[in-house]
């Protein structure tokens, strides 16, 4: 079976770091770029350096954006640890990045790779700063999924979900230019939640992946308790893979949506028009986004602890 080729865009990030050993086990994993969001542009970028060396594969990373376009710059430490790994103890790096210009790479890759499905999971600087470059930047990928927003729900505000939130005119830009994005947002990923069961089968299994992945899951269920008060660690950025690798898995339905700027209550809100497909079937707007709704839960979740053990097995 041929895999599919992936190029993520993150800014891990426990939920980040687990969604890249899944990745890279199962997709063709070409190269990783760094935006500022869950935790600062040094740390994001040493921590993809760190999770792509666990994968023992070569994957190049490349540093992008240092700060959202205009918004001020806010993290979530609070959620991630000071390093946005947690507590976790990584092996010293010993790769270097590939370059400081992650943009220039992920145009690159569009314009030589084919069927590239580009998955953003953190704030979406990086690709409004590539679609300035080149606004045909959504006819040469075959996909483009991100995580973020929520059409009921946020959690860094009422109404705002983090990665939205986190540069909304970024997002805003994202949202007009791209004829179709898959959106990932918590309506879905607040229901696909790892437990304790899934962290031991992980950490049972050893292995450098494996083991890595139990170690974050220990501070993500323990931060999940605490802010939550839920049993379950959402692992956000590793629906968004899957969804990009087992759409079967997954259900939703096509809206037009909209980035909310100027609200005092509800900037960083993705807007989602519901009137789409109404009671006489009338579309009021064009769709923009396949908006999840609903996922085969634990196979999702077993489908993130099989890849990560696999690739351990593989290695």
């Amino acid at each position: 079976m041929t895999l599919p080729t992936l190029l993520i865009d993150c800014d891990p990030g426990l939920d980040d770091a687990i969604a890249l050993l899944a990745a890279a086990q199962l997709g063709n994993l070409i190269g990783i770029t760094t935006v500022n969001g869950n935790i600062g542009i040094e740390h994001t970028t040493h921590n993809a350096l760190a999770i792509a060396q666990a994968t023992g594969q070569d994957i190049p990373v490349h540093r992008g954006a240092a700060r959202p376009l205009i918004a001020p710059v806010m993290d979530a430490s609070y959620v991630h640890g000071p390093t946005g790994l947690g507590n976790v103890t990584i092996p010293e790096v010993t790769g270097s990045v590939a370059s400081d210009d992650a943009v220039g790479f992920i145009l690159d890759m569009a314009r030589t790779v084919d069927d590239l499905h580009l998955i953003a999971v953190g704030p979406l600087t990086n690709i409004a700063l590539a679609l300035r470059q080149d606004p045909t930047l959504p006819d040469r990928l075959g996909g483009f999924t991100i995580m973020g927003g929520g059409a009921h729900v946020g959690n860094v505000t009422a109404t705002a979900e983090f990665n939205v939130w986190a540069d909304p005119e970024a997002a805003a830009i994202v949202f007009e230019d791209f004829p179709m994005v898959t959106m990932v947002g918590l309506d879905v990923t607040h229901r696909v939640l790892m437990r304790t069961n899934d962290r031991n089968r992980l950490r049972d299994a050893g292995g450098t992946a494996a083991t890595l992945a139990a170690d974050l899951l220990d501070y993500a269920l323990e931060r999940a308790g605490s802010i939550r008060g839920t049993d379950g660690a959402p692992i956000h950025d590793a629906s968004a893979v899957i969804a990009a690798v087992a759409p079967e898995l997954f259900s939703g339905t096509h809206h037009r949506v909209v980035v909310e700027l100027a609200g005092t209550h509800t900037r960083g809100m993705t807007v989602v028009d519901e009137r789409i497909g109404g009671r006489d079937g009338h579309e009021t707007s064009t769709a923009n986004a396949l908006v999840l709704r609903d996922a085969n839960e634990q196979e999702v979740i077993d489908a993130v602890v099989d890849a990560i053990i696999e690739l351990d097995r593989n290695a």
